[in-house]
């Protein structure tokens, strides 16, 4: 009987918990501290039903010039999706487009502060080139992953991070702009950046 009500405690503290998580995440703010693992549950296990929700969920690391361990910065960023990835998605789905939404993987970065949106095009200051990233599910089919590393060609401090579907500038398309909480890197100091395109569903 006391590990039982003790089991009930455990599970109520963390609904609550996970709801709080939840809150955060759909007000586009960064729960501190938390997993991306755990992120998807709570958001999963509050999802109402019938509602599909796509949240774009970035996390980072930092290395120094040789690769080694610098630091964990976790999960950065939770905002949606921008409006121009949102109306190619649905133009997909109809045949009404005739480019692709398969070749989202050309990671940047910059020092531009400007205000997160959803009608962003682009970043505020791009800092360097872009990167191409892999292409994987996350930890469920349901989640699209792409892996990027960007080596900084100066010292500078790192605010924003983009998405787009092709590393050159002209006719390019964002799928995620993402504002971050500052952090400086030295030249060829390396960020791996980890962006997972969540879809949840179920409820």
């Amino acid at each position: 009987m006391f590990f039982s009500k003790n089991n009930a405690i455990h599970r109520y503290v963390r609904k609550i918990r996970l709801s709080k998580i939840a809150r955060e995440v759909r007000a586009g703010n960064v729960p501190r501290g938390t997993s991306f693992e755990t992120i998807c549950e709570a958001l999963k296990s509050t999802k109402k039903g019938g509602a599909v929700e796509m949240f774009g969920i970035l996390s980072a690391k930092q290395n120094d010039a040789q690769g080694n361990f610098k630091k964990d910065l976790g999960v950065v960023g939770v905002k949606a999706v921008t409006l121009e990835f949102a109306k190619l998605l649905a133009d997909s789905l109809g045949a009404y487009a005739a480019s692709t939404i398969t070749t989202f993987n050309a990671h940047a970065q910059g020092d531009g502060s400007a205000a997160e949106g959803t009608g962003d095009a682009a970043l505020s200051s791009q800092r360097g080139g872009r990167n191409v990233g892999s292409q994987t599910h996350g930890a469920s089919s349901n989640i699209y992953k792409s892996v990027a590393t960007i080596a900084a060609t100066a010292s500078y401090t790192v605010i924003e991070h983009g998405l787009f579907d092709t590393t050159g500038a002209a006719s390019d398309r964002l799928l995620d702009r993402t504002v971050i909480d500052s952090f400086v890197v030295a030249t060829n100091d390396e960020v791996e950046w980890t962006y997972q395109l969540t879809i949840v569903t179920g409820g």
